[in-house]
């Protein structure tokens, strides 16, 4: 068994910078080193003693003295690692751990705070964020205070994801959801689609909004008319009826999950995807199939828009908090269509 790693304790400090352990204890806390007290060099000397001795005792303190951990933080607000939610957060996670690799730095994943009805609260007592020198914030939705609090304490983050749920600036990397859904519907147009169904879970997410206002953009331009179907506890059966009433030939499903659900409803139903009906998911669809074709859908680089993350929040960390209005920190990555199989012109059955 390894040694245990000493904690090297304030008092050591100033015997190797030559000081009192009063004057280390005051630039620890002097957040912006304001304190005309200290002068320069003895600050720099303390500085440097920390450095040499890597002070375990408190990575906080080191932040607090101008000094780099190496470490960033890893918060979702959704459990992450259940078998259910890997689809969709394994890349991100995977892209996040290559680009640590990449930059030398160490990941801490904080799961100290409890999940309380399906979410984590980012600024929970158990939550140890100031042990890092940033965070990646992971999930569906966010808490809009947390961000605000966040960007006023000037503390290094970025979400993943567009992010509208405050009016401060949040830095974030994400998909151009508004694009791609906009490229899905001319591919179903330029087929000869004219009425469709939306399906989808009423969700309040940027990206939830990016995609459904693009199906209300469309409905006003008459190219497709799309049907809003929200569904609600994975009940999909009310699609079969309004599938009926409507006459739509294309249905779009707010993620990939869903699409599935709904192929299952229509084959249950006696109704064949995709000859009968196309489907298409706004989501990733990679390795996803329908009835054995391949789905039609989004490729979104998500392990890019990882490694695109922890590459800004290492830029906020390096920058000056005073200088970090110079930076790029809203970010949207461009997705590819996956063309698949289940969309098709809708006289296919013929």
């Amino acid at each position: 068994m390894s040694p245990k790693t000493r904690n090297v304790t304030q008092k050591e400090i100033a015997r190797l910078a030559g000081v009192s352990q009063t004057t280390v204890s005051m630039v620890l806390n002097d957040r912006d080193g304001s304190n005309v007290r200290i002068p320069a060099a003895t600050r720099e000397r303390v500085k440097q003693a920390i450095e040499q001795s890597t002070y375990v005792a408190d990575p906080a303190a080191r932040r607090l003295a101008g000094l780099d951990n190496r470490i960033m933080g890893v918060f979702t607000y959704e459990p992450a690692l259940s078998p259910e939610s890997m689809d969709f957060y394994g890349p991100l996670l995977n892209g996040i751990e290559r680009a640590a690799e990449e930059v030398g730095c160490d990941l801490l994943f904080f799961t100290s705070s409890p999940v309380e009805d399906g979410r984590r609260t980012l600024f929970h007592r158990k939550t140890r964020l100031r042990l890092a020198d940033g965070c990646i914030l992971l999930g569906q939705n966010m808490d809009g205070d947390d961000l605000k609090r966040l960007v006023d304490e000037r503390f290094p983050f970025v979400a993943v994801g567009r992010r509208d749920e405050t009016t401060a600036r949040v830095p974030y990397v994400g998909i151009d959801y508004v694009s791609l859904t906009a490229e899905l519907i001319r591919r179903a147009s330029e087929l000869g689609h004219r009425e469709g169904i939306y399906v989808h879970r009423d969700r309040n997410s940027p990206t939830a909004r990016d995609r459904r206002g693009q199906i209300v953009t469309t409905n006003e331009s008459g190219d497709i008319r799309f049907t809003l179907l929200a569904i609600e506890e994975n009940d999909v059966s009310s699609v079969v009826d309004t599938l009926a009433s409507t006459g739509a030939t294309v249905v779009f499903a707010e993620d990939t999950f869903l699409a599935e659900d709904v192929a299952l409803a229509f084959i249950a139903a006696g109704i064949d995807v995709p000859r009968r009906v196309s489907l298409a998911s706004l989501a990733e669809v990679r390795g996803h199939r329908i009835a054995g074709c391949a789905l039609t859908g989004f490729q979104t680089p998500r392990q890019q828009i990882a490694a695109e993350a922890l590459n800004l929040l290492q830029r906020l960390v390096i920058t000056p908090a005073e200088q970090w209005s110079d930076l790029d920190t809203q970010l949207l990555l461009d997705g590819k269509l996956e063309f698949g199989e289940t969309l098709v012109p809708p006289d296919s059955a013929s």
